[in-house]
């Protein structure tokens, strides 16, 4: 069981990810998205700390320059800039479209993996992940009465596509700074280096935006608050702890496939919570994505 290591790893990411996303949705309803995104991320740096220091014996890790450069520049690429523009595209095109786009991630973590890490899956693994990117595709691909979009259309889907290059070109970098630009990086220092500098450029970009009047008046919402403190232990700290985990031992495509099956994981949770209906289509995602899971893990 040692060699799936980053496989149950990516897999329990995803997990954290989708009950900190029901939870970070009903804050998201009551502060906005961007404060949330803001206050989530100091919240999860905090937790990172506190945790090495308890680990590690010093709130933030000595790393070497080289390994700081990568591990700050894959932050701001998937943590900053990546969902940043998530967000973006989310206010313009709607969820559904977002998430669709945004699901490409993958495809950008095989690509750098292959040309930085030289890592090549296997046949059937290979196909484990195209089975896995294609019952995501088929769950998150729903018809709408009303198209959603709130904006410019292109403008829309060039920040999904942005949000997943970010996503996926981080999840390589991160990797390269932990195993290939020095000694070994645990894991939870280079998720406390990616999570500290991403939410020093947020919290700037956000003064700069929009002010600093306007983000802290969410502050007054002490049920929001709340509820973004339990979904940062969930997500951006136990959540981004398992995916540096998950890319240390797996290769990143894999990685980043595995930890994209949040809407398939989401839909047992938002019909029981929501009681919202499951159709045909999405169970028939979610089986043909477990088919490439188990592909993935058995060969």
């Amino acid at each position: 069981m040692s060699q799936f290591v980053g496989e149950l790893a990516a897999l329990f990411a995803a997990l954290s990810w989708t009950f900190a996303s029901t939870l970070f949705t009903s804050a998201g309803r009551r502060i906005g998205a961007l404060n949330l995104n803001a206050f989530r991320i100091v919240i999860g740096a905090s937790l990172l700390s506190i945790a090495h220091f308890f680990l590690y014996g010093s709130f933030f890790p000595l790393v070497n320059i080289s390994q700081f450069f990568y591990l700050s520049l894959s932050g701001i690429i998937g943590l900053a800039i990546g969902d940043f523009a998530y967000f973006g595209s989310l206010i313009t095109i709607g969820p559904r479209k977002a998430i669709l786009v945004s699901s490409m991630a993958p495809i950008f973590s095989l690509i750098g993996g292959y040309l930085a890490l030289q890592e090549i899956p296997s046949l059937i693994s290979g196909i484990g992940v195209f089975l896995v990117l294609l019952g995501v595709w088929i769950v998150i691909i729903e018809r709408e009465e009303k198209e959603y979009v709130h904006g410019n259309k292109l403008k829309g889907v060039a920040l999904g596509i942005i949000a997943a290059a970010g996503q996926g070109i981080g999840v390589v970098i991160s990797k390269y700074g932990m195993l290939k630009a020095g000694s070994v990086v645990a894991p939870l220092s280079a998720a406390l280096i990616r999570v500290v500098v991403a939410s020093l450029v947020i919290w700037l970009m956000l003064f700069a935006w929009r002010g600093p009047r306007q983000l802290f008046s969410s502050l007054k919402d002490r049920t929001a608050l709340k509820i973004s403190l339990l979904g940062s232990f969930i997500g951006p700290f136990v959540g981004l702890w398992l995916s540096m985990i998950a890319i240390n031992y797996a290769q990143v495509g894999i990685a980043s496939t595995l930890m994209s099956l949040t809407p398939i994981m989401i839909i047992p949770v938002v019909h029981f919570v929501y009681g919202e209906h499951v159709n045909l289509r999405g169970i028939a995602g979610a089986i043909i994505a477990v088919i490439g899971v188990a592909l993935i893990f058995l060969f």
